[in-house]
C-alpha cells in the first residue's frame, strides 16, 4: 500500500469519526433542545391545563408528550400523522410516558381530519412546507380551531438548510428550495380567515414561528 492511499484512508476514518460523533453530540442534545421549545411555545401560544391541543405531523411525538403534560389529564391532545409507522411510534411513547390524554389521528395530505372546532390551539412544527394543496389545507386548520383560538405554524425558509442544496421538495414541487418563506405562510392562513397574531424571524436555528389567531365569531 502507498504513502498516499494510506494517508487518504487515515483522512476518511477521521471524518467518519467526526461525523459519527457530530451525530452523536446532536442526538443528545436534540431532546433538551426541544423540550425548552415545547415549552417556549406552550407559553407562548397560551397552552394551559385543560385546553384542548392539537399537533400536525407530529413524528414521533416529543413535542405531542410535552403538550399532553402541560394540558394534564383534564386536557387532550389530537396528534395526528399520515403514516401508519409513526402513528405507532406516538403511541409508543405516550403509553410509556403513561399519558392518557391523547388521541392518535390519521393525518390526510390536504387536510387535518381534526373534528371541527376540536382545539384551542393547533400547531405544526416543519410540516408546513410539505403541504401540497395549502389552500384546502388552511381551511381544515381553520375548521379545527376554535373561535379565538390559535394556530402556530413553525417553519424555515427556502434553502436554509444548506445539505438540500436547494431542491424541491420530493412531496410537493410547489415549495422549491425544501421551505417555505414567511410571507407565503402568512398570506395562505390569512387567507382562511385567521388574524395575525405575531411573529418570532429567529425561533430556534433556522426556525420562524408565526401564531394567528381564529376570529371570536
Amino acid at each position: 500500500m502507498t504513502l498516499r492511499r494510506m494517508m487518504g484512508l487515515v483522512v476518511v476514518a477521521g471524518l467518519a469519526a467526526l461525523a459519527v460523533l457530530a451525530y452523536t453530540i446532536v442526538g443528545a442534545f436534540l431532546p433538551w433542545r426541544e423540550a425548552a421549545e415545547a415549552e417556549r411555545l406552550a407559553d407562548l401560544a397560551g397552552i394551559t391545563h385543560g385546553q384542548t391541543v392539537a399537533e400536525i405531523g407530529a413524528g414521533s411525538g416529543r413535542f405531542t408528550e410535552a403538550v399532553a403534560r402541560r394540558v394534564g389529564p383534564d386536557g387532550r391532545v389530537y396528534s395526528t400523522e399520515i403514516t401508519a409507522e409513526n402513528r405507532a411510534a406516538i403511541r409508543r411513547r405516550v403509553e410509556a410516558a403513561g399519558l392518557g390524554n391523547v388521541s392518535v389521528v390519521e393525518a390526510g395530505a390536504d387536510a387535518t381530519n381534526l373534528p371541527d372546532g376540536c382545539c384551542d390551539v393547533v400547531f405544526l412544527r416543519n410540516v408546513y412546507h410539505h403541504i401540497a394543496s395549502p389552500d384546502a389545507f388552511a381551511a381544515s386548520l381553520r375548521r379545527a380551531v376554535r373561535p379565538g383560538g390559535r394556530l402556530a405554524v413553525i417553519d424555515f425558509e427556502p434553502g436554509a438548510f444548506w445539505f438540500h442544496g436547494g431542491r424541491p421538495e420530493e412531496a410537493s414541487e410547489r415549495r422549491a428550495g425544501h421551505g417555505v418563506s414567511r410571507a407565503e405562510v402568512k398570506a395562505e392562513i390569512t387567507g382562511a380567515g385567521f388574524g395575525l397574531e405575531s411573529e418570532i424571524t429567529d425561533w430556534s436555528g433556522p426556525l420562524w414561528m408565526i401564531i394567528f389567531t381564529a376570529p371570536a365569531r
